[in-house]
This record gives structure tokens, C-alpha cells and sequence, in this order.
């Protein structure tokens, strides 16, 4: 070949390049436009591929690091998992962490060195128990796993990252995540469905199956034959013990259905106990009804406040960076939806609906696909956008334009 047709040959292929990147920018910027739906409400939709991670994930998770900027995207099918730096508008990094089929409920730790993933399902939410999963601890760093069990009903870390408070078969366990032993003198036998570590790590609040005297010692049923019984075979009860002993503080005076999970809140405030209520009992007036209902964090003593969610999965649920919106995930007539509430009154003071307008922004024949059925969501620090998963797609909401 001569020089004069290669240089030919490299001048058509850059122009070809360049009409690629030029389209590839123009989709991007498309993806991105800001619209406002017919109710008023202002969002736009997000592409997170590019040339190197173009693969059409349907998204299953969402989670904010501590930094502010570095968001962790959870796929479903397979991996890699994402880390999109939000500033800089790009996938920063991919972690390979194994392939969880219908994705993993994915969250930073304190600091942000770790990734807590747990076992998701696409019928995730057995109404009538809570199921053992698979979670694994992994090093954002460098996408190592530091720890992995199969067989879980749920696990969660300290705020020191030091402690990973793992609930099974056993009882609760506490791992050493740099050595990975477990720690011989800080267990208990007792089963238990739920957990979580306060904010400041003195306490761990614990989900059990209630007795008879446990539930007889709590004023609000304790006359009521029917309900003790009932609540002893399907309810719950939280029982608060010392991180550093394992004895028990107090246990919050109601009895709660089912507990899926337990959170305490990041400004050390509440204690929220997401419960469902068993179908077998009838009290539900939707079978998809849950409920987070508040505790204060210090007291135990129970709060006014419950937000409900008429989700078919376990629904998100996360409050405002200036700690004064609750939001949460629920279902609407057709539509995924997410409710958000003033924290301390409970009143309702705006919904998003994920619903028809978004169709045209999905074309199949473009590999693109709505949700499917499940929704998470993430507030940012600007105290005025929410991003959330919508299918292969992310949507940023301006709940405050």
C-alpha cells in the first residue's frame, strides 16, 4: 500500500470517528435534557454508559458515598458494578464483585472504604418471613472481598468499620473484618431477623420473635388475648442491647409485624423499623402494605410518625441532607412512585410517579428498558435533586426547582 493511500485511509477513518463521537455525544446530552412533566414536576433522564461500559444493565440499586460525589449503581444480570462520580459527570470506576443475578442492595460504609452488598430477588419480598440471603463486604479501593456468607438474615457494619454484626442460623456474631474471625465473647443464641448499629456504635438494636412475657409486659396488648396470641406466632419485637457487652438496654414497648429491617438514622435521631404485616392475619387492607414506623434513637420510646409503602418489594426509604424529608418508595394505581414526607409531622408534601412519560425515552429497539417493578432512590447534597433507578436508566427529580 502507498503512503498516499494510507494517509487516504487514516483521514476517512478519523472523520468516521469523529461523526461517532459527535452522536455518541448528541444521545448523551438527549439522555440528559431536562424536561417537566405535564404535573409540573421538573426531572430529566440519565445514560450512565459510555464506550467503555456500555453494557444495558437494568440498575437495582443506588447509594451515595460519603464524599458526596461518588455514587455506587448496582446492576442486575452482571456486572461490573458501577461507581459514577457525579461531578464529573462519567463512570469513574467498575468493580468486579461477582455476578448477583437480580442485583444487591448496595451500602457505603461510614467512611466510605467499604460496599455492604445483600442478595436481592425480583419477588424479593416473601410476605409471611424473612429469608436468609447472601451478603459480602467489598473494598471500594480495589473491588476486594473482605467478607462473604450465604446464608443471612441480615448484617450491617459499625461506624468504625471495624465490626461487621452478622445475624443467622447462630444467633448474632460479630466479624473482625481485618482478621475475619468472629468474636468469641460478643454472641447471642438468640434468633434474630433484623439488626443495626446507632450511629455513634453503643448500640445495637435486634429484631427477635417475641414471648409470651415480653409481649405481656407491653401495655398496648397485654389485655388482649387475641393479639398475644397472634403477635407471638407472626409478630416481632426490637429488643436494644450494649454494643460491648450484648446486654440488653430496653426493648421498645410495641410489638411490630414481620420486621424486614432495622435502620438508625445517619443524624443519630430515629430508629426506623420497617415491618410488614403477616397476610394470614387479615388486618392489612392491601396485602402489599408495609409501614417504617420512628423510635427515638436514645429512648427507645416510640414516635408518632409511620410512613407507609404499598410497594411489592421491600421499598427504599432514606431521609433529605438537611434531615427534614422522609422519603420512601411506593406503588401507585399503575405506577412506581416515591412519597416524601415532613419528618416530624408525617404529612405527605410531595410525590414523583415514574409513569407513561418516560416510554419515549426507553426504545426497546435501542436496548433500552423501563423498570422492572423496583425502585431505589438517592438524595444529593444540593438539598434539591433526588436520582433514582428507572430500568437500564437513571432520573434526577428537582423535588425543590
Amino acid at each position: 500500500m502507498s503512503t498516499h493511500a494510507l494517509l487516504k485511509g487514516l483521514e476517512r477513518n478519523s472523520a468516521l470517528v469523529l461523526l461517532g463521537t459527535a452522536a455518541f455525544a448528541l444521545i448523551s446530552l438527549a439522555c440528559a435534557a431536562q424536561s417537566t412533566a405535564v404535573d409540573g414536576q421538573v426531572f430529566r433522564l440519565i445514560n450512565i454508559r459510555d464506550e467503555d461500559n456500555n453494557t444495558r444493565h437494568i440498575q437495582s440499586w443506588l447509594d451515595l458515598a460519603p464524599d458526596g460525589r461518588t455514587l455506587a449503581v448496582a446492576p442486575t444480570q452482571s456486572f461490573p458494578f458501577r461507581l459514577y462520580d457525579l461531578q464529573e459527570g462519567r463512570i469513574a470506576r467498575t468493580l468486579n464483585v461477582g455476578n448477583w443475578y437480580a442485583g444487591a442492595r448496595s451500602t457505603f460504609s461510614s467512611s466510605g472504604r467499604y460496599l455492604v452488598l445483600q442478595q436481592m430477588f425480583y419477588l424479593d419480598m416473601a410476605p409471611n418471613k424473612v429469608r436468609p440471603v447472601k451478603f459480602q463486604v467489598v473494598e471500594v479501593s480495589d473491588g476486594r472481598t473482605v467478607f462473604a456468607s450465604d446464608d443471612l438474615y441480615s448484617a450491617t457494619l459499625s461506624p468504625d468499620e471495624r465490626s461487621l454484626y452478622t445475624l443467622g442460623p447462630k444467633g448474632l456474631e460479630v466479624v473482625d473484618l481485618i482478621s475475619g474471625e468472629r468474636d468469641k465473647l460478643r454472641r447471642m443464641p438468640r434468633l434474630g431477623h433484623a439488626v443495626a448499629v446507632s450511629t455513634d456504635g453503643s448500640k445495637v438494636a435486634v429484631a427477635h420473635q417475641p414471648s409470651r412475657e415480653e409481649l405481656a409486659a407491653m401495655p398496648s396488648v397485654r389485655n388482649d388475648k387475641d393479639a398475644l396470641k397472634a403477635l407471638e406466632k407472626f409478630g416481632h419485637i426490637v429488643v436494644v442491647y450494649d454494643a460491648a457487652t450484648l446486654k440488653p438496654i430496653h426493648t421498645l414497648n410495641e410489638p411490630f409485624d414481620k420486621i424486614f429491617r432495622l435502620v438508625y438514622s445517619p443524624d443519630g435521631r430515629d430508629l426506623w423499623i420497617h415491618a410488614k404485616p403477616h397476610t394470614r392475619k387479615g388486618s392489612a387492607v392491601d396485602k402489599r402494605q408495609s409501614y417504617v414506623s420512628t423510635a427515638d434513637a436514645s429512648s427507645g420510646a416510640m414516635r408518632r410518625t409511620a410512613f407507609p409503602s404499598l410497594s411489592t418489594y421491600e421499598p427504599d426509604f432514606r431521609i433529605s441532607p438537611d434531615g427534614k424529608l422522609f422519603g420512601i418508595v411506593s406503588q401507585g394505581r399503575k405506577f412506581l412512585e416515591i412519597h416524601l414526607y415532613d419528618r416530624d409531622s408525617g404529612r405527605m408534601t410531595e410525590r414523583f410517579e415514574l409513569g407513561y412519560r418516560f416510554g419515549d425515552a426507553t426504545p426497546l429497539k435501542d436496548g433500552e428498558f423501563g423498570a422492572d417493578g423496583r425502585l431505589s432512590f438517592t438524595f444529593l447534597p444540593d438539598g434539591r435533586n433526588i436520582w433514582m433507578t428507572f430500568g437500564t436508566r437513571l432520573v434526577e427529580w428537582t423535588y425543590k426547582p
